[in-house]
């Protein structure tokens, strides 16, 4: 299963290297390290990129220690799904179709896929482990959420801070989020929502991920049991 999953991302990985050159090329902030870095500093791509490791690892070594206890991979379902909800892919395809703006094909196709195709199939198929691999014990919650949250509160640091220190070349002061997120023009609201989407969002995401998780994987171990135990009988 995850060999296909593998193969999805590997696309993924693509379309952010893809999307890495395209920025040199576009020199929308003034300078290739300044393109290319902001491309790279995208969660999105970043999120991508480590669903291609996981995915990687998972399949060629599947014994490694990145896979104990199931964190890495619950860090990443949560980390895809911020991606789904925050990504914008939306927004653009609606500004498309109301030619408020101009797209490319490629780049709408990448923001498509990183966006909306590899989160949905790398959750989906993440829950599926649980189904046809339960564990006999899903760890708690803080075992998860507490080293899962060092990524979201690096990057808001990063996402509140980028602001205060670049500027495009017409002066213009660069955001990740756009105004959501600009401490120059909108410092209240800006911090407000980095602070609730940090502390609130991902603990909630980390919460509602692993609660399915192991609803799934306690009744699929439960049913697993049963059937061993049937076996053991028949013979």
């Amino acid at each position: 299963m995850f060999l296909v999953v593998l193969l999805f991302n590997a696309a993924g990985l693509g379309f952010v290297v893809y999307n890495f050159f395209s920025s040199l090329q576009t020199n929308a902030f003034g300078s290739p390290f300044m393109n290319g870095f902001t491309t790279i500093s995208s969660f999105t791509n970043q999120t991508s990129v480590l669903l291609f490791i996981f995915s990687f690892v998972f399949v060629f070594y599947p014994n490694n220690s990145l896979l104990k206890n199931e964190r890495f991979l619950v860090f990443c379902m949560t980390y895809t799904l911020f991606t789904f909800l925050t990504g914008g892919i939306f927004q653009n395809l609606v500004d498309q179709t109301a030619n408020r703006t101009n797209f490319s094909r490629a780049s709408l196709a990448s923001g498509i896929f990183l966006q909306i195709v590899n989160p949905i199939v790398f959750i989906f198929c993440g829950y599926l482990r649980f189904v046809f691999n339960p564990i006999k014990k899903i760890r708690g919650y803080s075992k998860f959420i507490l080293p899962g949250m060092i990524y979201p509160i690096i990057y808001m640091i990063y996402v509140l801070t980028i602001p205060l220190v670049y500027k495009t070349p017409d002066n213009v002061v660069y955001s990740v989020y756009g105004n959501y997120t600009n401490v120059i023009t909108n410092r209240t609201m800006a911090i407000t929502i980095g602070v609730l989407m940090t502390f609130v969002y991902f603990p909630g995401s980390f919460i509602f991920i692993i609660f399915f998780i192991r609803r799934f994987n306690d009744h699929y171990y439960r049913v697993a049991q049963i059937r061993a135990r049937l076996g053991l009988k028949s013979k």
